[in-house]
């Protein structure tokens, strides 16, 4: 979940410890509308309280709220609680600065409808924010510390999810609205909005492994698809282990070429994809891809050798 305009407007304001009836004088807010606002901005892990008598709230020590008080220093001519809200916070998140990304990964990335991050985009441009080059769109430098912000921001709030699911675990990828996690205790293949990923998952999809005492779970998702699987193993490790599982498992069965090129594109594990995907089409690979010979025998043991049809799909 993003921001609110109103959440930001109370973050905004609170630039030390003030009693409720202190902030909605400044704001202009009745007490009761105030104090809806601040108590998402609790749950968010953005705001504390200090005291219940007078009830006083002041900014939660945490880098998130650090970053907005330089941004509130060093962008005070831009409108904050608009850029830094909704979709405008989802889209700085994703791009990146000085580097360009197409419009198709930075919708992945963001989550976000095609026509809104369009609009989105232009409007950033027209205030300079966003560059653009036949690449992609990417973030001016001088705006870095808005994509910090965002960063942390969607950080902050999937630690928060993770510590609800188990409080012993810990995050290992952080996107906008969604999650990996690593944990030792397992809690079944799915649970709510979280599923089971990475190698303890490849069991689904006909190679069954021993666990090795750590899950890895995604969210949000209410089922999970071999590619999503396979690009989650690579993105949580590509050594020879998760190299040879992810060829015999692909050298196994069938999977959306494109689909598991734009996974990993959107991971960041897209040199390790091409890779793989070139192994095994037959282009030798060194270390620390596995023997074409262990790939082989790990095919036949699950796969009873058979020649599958291996056509991919390209819609």
């Amino acid at each position: 979940m993003s921001l609110t305009k109103s959440e930001l407007k109370v973050l905004l304001a609170l630039d030390e410890p003030m009693t409720l009836k202190e902030l909605a004088e400044k704001l202009n807010l009745s007490k009761p509308t105030l104090s809806v606002t601040i108590s998402s901005l609790e749950r968010k892990g953005l705001i504390e309280r200090q005291s219940k008598k007078p009830l006083t709230i002041k900014p939660a020590n945490n880098k998130a709220t650090q970053l907005l008080k330089r941004i509130k220093t060093e962008y005070s001519h831009l409108n904050l609680e608009k850029l830094l809200s909704g979709n405008y916070l989802k889209t700085l998140a994703a791009l990146k600065v000085e580097t360009p990304q197409p419009p198709w990964l930075l919708q992945l990335k963001a989550n976000v409808s095609r026509p809104t991050l369009h609009r989105i985009l232009n409007e950033l441009m027209e205030h300079l924010i966003v560059g653009k080059t036949k690449e992609g769109y990417f973030l001016n430098e001088r705006f870095a510390l808005l994509k910090a912000f965002a960063e942390e921001y969607f950080w902050l709030e999937n630690t928060l999810k993770v510590e609800e699911f188990d409080p012993s675990a810990t995050v290992v990828w952080s996107g906008v609205g969604e999650l990996i996690l690593t944990t030792k205790k397992f809690k079944g293949k799915s649970v709510g909005e979280f599923q089971l990923t990475g190698l303890a998952r490849f069991s689904d999809f006909g190679l069954p492994l021993i666990s090795s005492g750590v899950y890895h779970y995604y969210r949000p998702a209410r089922e999970i698809s071999l590619e999503e699987v396979v690009v989650h193993t690579l993105r949580l490790g590509s050594d020879t282990r998760e190299l040879l599982y992810a060829s015999a498992l692909l050298r196994g069965v069938s999977f959306d070429e494109k689909k598991l090129r734009k996974l990993a594109a959107k991971f960041e594990v897209s040199d390790v994809v091409d890779d793989l995907l070139e192994f095994l089409k037959g282009v030798p690979k060194h270390y620390p891809f596995p023997s074409r010979e262990e790939v082989e025998e790990l095919w036949r043991q699950y796969f009873g050798g058979h020649k599958y049809d291996h056509q991919r799909k390209t819609d």
